[in-house]
């Protein structure tokens, strides 16, 4: 593939993908998880579990796509390198705030999922309303740096994609 094109192609991974990620990762925490916080744990949790795993086939593979997107543009735009290099850094941070900080969590709510009498304790405890309040926002942090990181990309690219 010629030059111009592995930019195009670059680009059209490291501009819309990241607000895509955003606007996915932004839906769950506002439309779907907040109306699990009063369903009993033997059946938010197992629901949780599908949004984890569902989320992680899109979000993993999109924010890689996208990171290479702009990391081939770093490399291949010398006049820009620092802002694409940023952007590629940006859009690998969801990923690394997932695992360093959201994983505690997630752990004890899929935990909770596989034991029937943990979710009976969890439901009365509140504690699964409480995890799942927790990653609605770690998962609006999430939401954030995809966002800025897809403002960055289309402001690097001279507002057109």
């Amino acid at each position: 593939m010629d030059p111009l094109n592995l930019a195009r192609t670059a680009r059209l991974l490291a501009i819309p993908l990241p607000f895509a990620l955003a606007g996915y990762s932004f839906a769950f925490s506002q439309n779907a998880v907040p109306h699990l916080y009063t369903t009993p744990a033997e059946h938010s949790t197992p629901i949780f579990k599908g949004v984890f795993n569902s989320g992680a086939q899109v979000v993993l593979p999109g924010a890689i796509f996208s990171a290479a997107g702009a990391a081939y543009l770093a490399y291949s735009i010398p006049a820009q390198q620092r802002l694409w290099a940023t952007i590629a850094v940006v859009n690998v941070m969801p990923l690394v705030f997932t695992g360093v900080v959201m994983m505690t969590g997630i752990r004890r709510l899929l935990v909770i999922e596989g034991d029937k009498g943990k979710q009976a304790r969890a439901t009365q405890s509140l504690e699964v309303r409480q995890l799942l309040k927790t990653w609605v926002w770690q998962n609006y942090v999430r939401a954030g740096l995809f966002l800025v990181s897809g403002v960055l990309a289309w402001r690097a690219a001279g507002g057109v994609v």
